[in-house]
This record gives C-alpha cells, structure tokens and sequence, in this order.
C-alpha cells in the first residue's frame, strides 16, 4: 500500500515538477545567506522521497512567514519569561504574540523572515518528529499527504515567535501510549482531544490560565484568536490535524471572530456550531501554504486582508454559499479597475470580505454566503469607492439590487436602529406581569396594587404606568409576586413631569438595588421580589417609568438621529431629527433602497435595513 501510495505521489510531482521547482528556488533566492541551511536540509532528504516532499513544502512556503522584533517587544519576552519560568513552548507561544494579538501600542517593529533565519537543525528535528508522528499516532493512518503538511507538518501556526523545542513535542507519544494502555480505538479525532485534555493539557492549561488570571494588563485581554493559537498549537503537537478558521467581519452585526477546527476525514468542519448565527458572508482558514492574493498595481491599494496570503476561502464547509457576477457601472468602462470588492455593513463601515479580478466590465464572486447585503467597491489610490449599488442575495441565492427609487416614496416610523434578538426580546417579557404597588408603611404589609404591567412593547424601551390616583404614598415599588424582576432603570414622576427624588429600596435580595436608579440604562439587576423608592413623605405620583434590561438601541428621547438611504454614490442624508419620543417619522423617503439610522448623539450598534410591507428588516 505505501508503495501504491508513493508512486502515485511520484507521478503527482513529476506533473507539478516546474510549478514546484519555481517556487522552491525563488524561496531560496529569497534566503540570501542562509540559503545553506535551507540547502541542508534539502541534501539531507535527498535519498527519502516522503520527507524531501515535506521539506520542499515548508521551504517553498516559507516567504512570508515572519517573526516581529523590536526592543520594546524582546523586552517584554524576557519580562514574561522571569516571571513565568514554567511556560511549556505553547504557552510561551501564545503569551509572546500577545501585544499584536490585542492591538497594543507597539515602538518600531522590524521582521525578521524565516526564510532568512531559520536553521537546518531546527527543521531536520521538526520534520523528523513530524514523521514519527504520522507513522506513531494509530489514529493519523488515514490522513492524507496533502492534509500532513497542511495541519501537522508545519513549524509555525501563523505570527508567533519561533522558540526552541521542548517535551511538548512529545505530547503525541504520551497521548498515543494512553490510547493503546487503555486499548482504546478513537473513533473522531475529538476522542483523541479528550485525551489530551484529561492526561496532557491539564497542567499546562491550568498554568496558562494563571498567567491571564494574574498577569500584567495586557495578558488580561486575551482574545479568542489567542485561546486559539493555544488550542491549535497543542492539538497539533499531539497529532491532533487542525487549524484556525476565521469571519474577517461579520455581515450582520460589528466585530469578527476566531475558533479552531479539527480536520477530520470523518465528518466536515462544521464544529463550531455559532458560525453561522449571524451568518457569515465569508469563512476563511489560516494555512501555512500559500493562496491567491491580489497583486498591487502601482496605483490601487489592496485592503489589508487581502495583503496576506495565509487564508484560504472555506465558506462552503460552513454556511450555504451562491456565485455572484458584478458588472460594474457603465461610467466605469474605459478606466476599470484591476480588482473589484464585496463589502459588508460591519462598525458603521463597510468593509471588503471577496475580491475578485475584473474582466470585460465584470467581476465574478465565487461561493458568497447568502440572506446578506454586499456592497460592490473598489479602490482608487488609497480610497474606497462604491461600484455598483448594494446587492441583497436571499435564502436561495436570488440576487436583488437594492436601488432607490425617488418617484416610489414611502413614510417610514421607526423604533429602533439595531436589531432584536430572541433573548433580548425575553429581557422585555421577563419584566410583564410586575405589578406597580404603593403603600404608606415600609413593610408593604397591606400595599395598593396600582397596574399590572400587560407588555414591554417591541422596542425594549421604556415603558409608561399611569397610576390612576390622587392618592399619595411614601413607598412605591414594583414585584412580581416572589419571582425576580430585572430592571435597568425605575423612574417616579410627579404631576407636572418632573423626576420625583428618594432612597432606593429594595427587599435586600438579589443584589445592589441602587442600578435601577444609576441614569444608565445599561446597567440593571434582577431584583428578587421587589424594588422600589422611599420618597421622603406621601406623595402622589403621575406615573412610573419602567426600562427592562435594554441594549439601548431604542429611539432615545433627546437624541439626535439621522436617515440615509443608498444612492449611486454613497450614503444619502434623508432628514435629521431630534426625537420627542420612543418613535421618528420619515416622510418622503425614496422607496427601494438600503437605509441607515444613524444616532449621533451616542452609541454604535446600529445595522442598514430594508423597508418592506410597513416594517424594518434589518440586515
């Protein structure tokens, strides 16, 4: 079988023999002096086909791979290594790439390119560790050449610091004479991860731990690109084939995210079961092998994702995807640009997550998430602009333009600027059926139930209880009959419309009952059995002012708010307005059209929508 297995690799590599040995003397050319030791390397597999391949495989990839160095950062690996002595080499992996992980201010950095660098002994010993371990691990018997070098093979996962090797590098082994102690047969590979939990990680996790637990600030802001680098990084040393998959930026909401996936034969990688919720325009996996990028023409700039040649597009093992062709406007003819863009809506900006070469006025997107909102943009110099109006591709794949249509107007009334979600709309049920009580005794040993609090509304904002009397109470409070009520604020207001004042009261379980009258509504609680106010002296109340816990994106009395809609060029102000109360009308609105209500007062959670039948669908 390994015979079968190595002339079929033989005639594979004979068909890309010119391919290969191109790639492999521009990284040696690129090595300058130290070319001898990637030489080395070569000469010493030259009699062992499988680990000639292997070695050809990490040296044609190795541009690009680099290490940062700076005084300030040797400093702080050297600090991290005095005060965690015991960090194992994954570990130390993960803590020294943590100033670029999180974004920390950073003096003058140089790299320092692994193809430059990097020593003939260190790779004879990676490799050959690699081997020992493809042959050693019952469980890698099945896996593929092309998947070894992918997600076993390699000596780096992506930008951390090369260090030296340690006993980690033999986590497979101790893992591999658990599994055969016990007779054990993995049935997935997660079997094998369990075991490295239970006999290898535990120790080694728990100290990693420590030193984000009580590390200086900026090993407190681990991130989960960082969790992940540690996941991934150990898998692989214990014959675990994996890597890091990524959403660049999500196409529904702000921000972008990392987790790990175990490739296994067995099943698709789909094991992160969030990827898609919200959905996700564009899924891509850290690599160590070389992709596709956009190459610089002198007079485009080429967004910074796509500046690394390190990811590769796996959409399609993740979410249901569709081709899309973009032709680019009539006015562009005759000055194209190179490479066309598909943006997302994501922190108020839209961000490009697709590129793809233009030719003969169009562009074609291949394997493009669906039931989103793209925007077609390109780059003159070093600025984005918009070729093409928003594209909205629905479940099925269809493709509707989102164009404005000025003679087709439409009166919008709108009550939030980002979108609900299923547990934020149990916030606002969590608080129905409170009762608003008054009494002039501070034990409420025979309140007056005033109103029942029927619904929150749709918006999660603040809800209004008449009191329905003149009568006049020191103590007023809101329970729900023994179960918790989760307030954010609670607000008494006097005949008239001023603010009555008092001392918070609550029934002394469930915590500080002082944030349902901090002035934030963010902040809230969940009060059990009641909170309420001791006013002072009887009074008597026009109305209470109730706010579940919110993520405040409902319209904010006071705030100022803008309405644009889409047009060839860009954002289009529609009209400005300062809201009176929990709604704003827009009259006069071009009908069709991708829309965005802009809070300038505060806040940055708002997503573009659409305005269909009477109603908001946010995208």
């Amino acid at each position: 079988m390994k015979t079968l297995f190595c002339v079929v690799l033989l005639l594979g590599t004979l068909s890309a023999c010119s391919r290969s040995s191109n790639l492999l003397e521009q990284a040696l050319e690129q090595s300058g002096s130290n070319r001898q030791e990637l030489e080395k390397v070569l000469s010493h597999y030259a009699d062992d086909m499988l680990k000639l391949e292997a070695a050809r495989f990490l040296i044609e990839n190795m541009p690009g791979h680099y290490t940062l160095n700076s005084s300030q950062l040797a400093a702080y690996r050297a600090e991290m290594d005095s005060l965690y002595p015991d960090m194992s080499s994954v570990v130390k992996r993960v803590i020294y790439s943590v100033p670029w992980h999180n974004d920390f201010e950073l003096d003058s950095c140089c790299l320092i390119e692994d193809v430059r660098v990097i020593k003939g002994d260190y790779l004879i010993r990676h490799i050959d560790n690699a081997f020992a371990m493809w042959k050693g691990c019952s469980w890698l018997k099945d896996l593929s050449f092309e998947d070894f070098c992918e997600y076993l093979l390699p000596y780096r996962l992506g930008d951390e610091p090369l260090v030296e090797q340690d006993e980690t590098y033999d986590w497979w082994k101790v893992v591999s004479r658990w599994i055969d102690d016990y007779q054990f047969v993995p049935s997935m590979l997660d079997d094998v991860r369990l075991f490295q939990r239970m006999h290898i990680v535990g120790d080694d996790y728990l100290y990693y731990k420590n030193i984000t637990v009580r590390g200086k600030e900026w090993l407190r802001a681990l991130n989960c690109l960082d969790q992940c680098y540690y996941d991934v990084l150990g898998f692989r040393q214990t014959g675990i084939p994996s890597a890091i998959d990524m959403i660049p930026d999500w196409p529904t909401r702000n921000g972008r995210h990392y987790w790990r996936t175990i490739i296994d034969g067995a099943c698709v990688d789909e094991n992160y079961p969030m990827t898609s919720t919200p959905a996700a325009a564009k899924v891509y996996r850290m690599t160590y092998s070389h992709n596709p990028i956009p190459m610089p023409d002198g007079r485009d700039s080429i967004p910074e994702l796509f500046r690394d040649p390190f990811l590769r597009d796996v959409t399609e093992k993740y979410v249901k995807t569709s081709d899309l062709e973009v032709r680019l406007p009539r006015d562009f003819r005759g000055k194209a640009p190179k490479y066309l863009y598909l943006a997302v809506f994501n922190d108020l900006e839209w961000k490009p997550i697709a590129w793809s070469w233009v030719k003969g006025g169009k562009a074609q997107f291949e394997r493009m998430g669906r039931n989103l909102v793209y925007l077609p943009v390109c780059y003159r110099g070093g600025e984005m602009q918009c070729a093409g109006e928003p594209l909205f591709v629905d479940r099925m794949g269809r493709v509707k333009p989102l164009v404005a249509d000025r003679e087709r107007t439409v009166t919008m009334t709108l009550t939030r600027k980002y979108p609900l979600t299923y547990p934020k709309i149990q916030w606002g049920r969590a608080v129905e059926g409170s009762v608003l009580e008054a009494a002039n005794d501070v034990s409420f040993v025979r309140p007056d139930t005033l109103v029942t609090v029927a619904s929150m509304g749709t918006a999660l904002n603040w809800v209004t209880l008449p009191t329905g009397t003149d009568k006049a109470y020191r103590y007023w409070r809101v329970s729900k009959q023994g179960r918790p009520v989760t307030l954010a604020e609670l607000r008494c207001i006097l005949p008239g419309g001023q603010q009555a004042e008092g001392t918070p009261l609550s029934s002394g379980r469930g915590g500080f009952n002082l944030k349902a009258f901090d002035g934030d509504p963010l902040t809230y609680n969940n009060y059990m059995d009641w909170v309420g106010i001791d006013l002072g002296q009887a009074r008597t109340l026009q109305e209470v002012r109730l706010l579940p816990r919110t993520d405040d994106n409902g319209i904010a009395v006071g705030h100022l708010y803008k309405l644009f809609y889409f047009g060839r060029n860009g954002w289009v102000e529609v009209a400005t307005q300062r809201a009176t109360g929990q709604a704003l009308a827009f009259a006069d609105v071009p009908g069709g059209a991708l829309y965005w209500l802009q809070d300038v007062t505060r806040g940055r959670e708002e997503r573009i929508f659409t305005y269909e039948g009477g109603r908001v669908v946010f995208h």
